[in-house]
């Protein structure tokens, strides 16, 4: 869920606005979405932007944030002081990267929306983890002056789908170029948010590089087909949400891609990652792998105990030690 401090910052922009009102932004908002709009054009005003941070936040800030866990996972002596959020929209990577590593004292935001920046600034009368400065910086990610290691970690979330392919390109390699120690790409997990993070893995690869998440290394994506990798995460809908979206449901499932690189080469690496819901039946559990030797596909039986119990735990994007039956 968004920290305790931005759902209270939330909870008092929210007094005294209609909730009808932000239902109709909040449906708007959509079909402009779903007609190929980018936020640039789709969110217009500030009841635009607080309709988003009702409906859509909560989700992107949950992917996120399960990106950043796996990130501190997978590289445990990664102490950031300093961040880079490209196309910051109201703030969401920057406070799930706060609520992840409270090292992180400095901030550089990059946005072109006035919407948006004006309610990051609104959501943040204070970070909740201590004193931090937030440089909030005007200007379309496009367009900006990418300065070579200008924050240890960069972040740009749901980005690569609203610029072109070739921007997509062309903004890969400056935001690698920008950080000091990891990168952090999130993308909606669709077909087209999978082809540009495929795209990127293969670019930042060539460019030194180290892969952190998910994948176990730096071999060939195997993914092909219609098939793409990506991941879920499930959060609580409050009230407000379930009022504005008109939804029954009290939760909802984000699917995302997610990539992580850095410069280090101390990166702790699992051998393989579960790419699907697990199948568990009383015979077995089959697992869907990806591994440095490929896309592995194993039924771990019940007689092999350890091994059954241990694939029982396991969900969807987790790490996994075991790639096959003993």
């Amino acid at each position: 869920m968004l920290p305790a401090h931005v759902r209270a910052a939330l909870d008092a922009r929210l007094e005294g606005v209609s909730r009808s009102d932000l239902a109709l932004r909040a449906a708007s908002i959509s079909e402009r979405y779903r007609a190929g709009g980018k936020s640039k054009a789709v969110i217009r005003d500030p009841l635009d932007a607080l309709a988003y941070a009702v409906v859509r936040m909560p989700a992107t800030y949950a992917a996120v944030a399960e990106a950043l866990m796996r990130t501190a996972t997978h590289l445990p002596g990664m102490t950031p002081t300093s961040l880079l959020d490209l196309g910051a929209g109201p703030g969401t990577g920057a406070f799930a990267a706060l609520e992840t590593w409270t090292s992180i004292s400095t901030v550089i935001e990059v946005e072109s929306n006035p919407a948006f920046r004006t309610l990051a600034a609104e959501l943040r009368p204070h970070t909740g983890t201590g004193p931090v400065t937030v440089d909030t910086r005007s200007a379309d990610v496009v367009q900006f002056a990418f300065a070579a290691r200008a924050a240890d970690l960069v972040i740009a979330s749901y980005l690569l789908v609203e610029v072109t392919e070739s921007q997509a390109d062309q903004l890969v390699l400056r935001a690698f170029e920008s950080c000091s120690d990891a990168l952090v790409l999130v993308e909606p997990g669709t077909s087209l948010g999978f082809a540009r993070l495929r795209a990127a893995r293969t670019q930042l690869i060539e460019a030194g590089a180290r892969i952190v998440a998910p994948c176990p290394g730096e071999m060939p994506c195997p993914m092909s087909g219609t098939d793409w990798c990506h991941f879920s995460v499930r959060l609580a809908r409050s009230r407000d949400h379930r009022l504005v979206k008109g939804a029954d449901v009290p939760f909802e499932d984000e699917r995302f891609c997610y990539l992580v690189v850095s410069r280090s080469h101390d990166v702790q690496r699992p051998t393989a990652r579960v790419l699907a819901e697990p199948i568990v039946d009383r015979a077995d559990v089959a697992l869907k792998l990806c591994t440095p030797d490929g896309l592995a596909m194993p039924r771990i039986l019940r007689r092999d105990k350890a091994g059954y119990k241990e694939a029982r735990k396991v969900a969807w994007g987790d790490a996994y030690l075991r790639t096959g039956e003993p």
